[in-house]
């Protein structure tokens, strides 16, 4: 298979530059349209962990980011033990983007599963006004048009997260309708 020469390196490939295979792009980019209140997802291969960014509609208060900061890691830490799971990395914080707020959240691959990112995105649904990938103005979520075999496929694909093996730095994210994935 033929290897793309990074920009600038005189048409030469890195040694270790690497395509990521189609599989880990498709799985980054399936979980962007099986959650739409994803804005943004990055795979770090070192610590073979998924950044996920959730964009909220401000304002909010120092103690309502904090609560529901809380309140994500409390949930998260109840689910693994109910499911008898061992979580290597579960961090969380905000950043401020004008009028906006981005919820950081890390996992690591190994131990996130589809049920603890549907978790996430209802209790976030319930404490934030998240943005929808398909929003235009409101902050509400679009009926569920999704038929039962798209559903399991799009599960059995966030299923398969735990299985990424790109070698370089992943990033997914929207423009308009369509799904982008990067590496670095």
């Amino acid at each position: 298979m033929a290897r793309r020469a990074p920009v600038g390196s005189g048409g030469i490939p890195a040694a270790n530059s690497v395509r990521p295979s189609s599989k880990d792009v498709e799985i980054l980019a399936t979980l962007l349209v099986a959650y739409p209140q994803v804005s943004r997802v990055t795979y770090d291969p070192k610590r073979k962990a998924l950044n996920l960014a959730f964009l909220c509609k401000g304002p909010m208060s120092a103690k309502t980011r904090k609560d529901i900061l809380k309140s994500y890691l409390d949930s998260v830490s109840v689910y693994l033990e109910l499911t008898g799971t061992r979580a290597l990395i579960t961090e969380c914080m905000w950043e401020k983007m004008d009028d906006f707020y981005c919820l950081l959240i890390e996992r690591d691959i190994a131990s996130i599963t589809p049920g603890e990112l549907n978790l996430t995105v209802e209790l976030l649904g319930s404490k934030a006004r998240v943005l929808y990938a398909s929003d235009e103005g409101d902050f509400s979520a679009n009926g569920d048009d999704m038929n039962a075999s798209a559903r399991v496929y799009l599960q059995d694909t966030v299923n398969q997260v735990r299985n990424l093996e790109s070698t370089r730095k992943l990033v997914a994210l929207r423009e308009g309708e369509k799904v982008l994935v990067f590496d670095k």
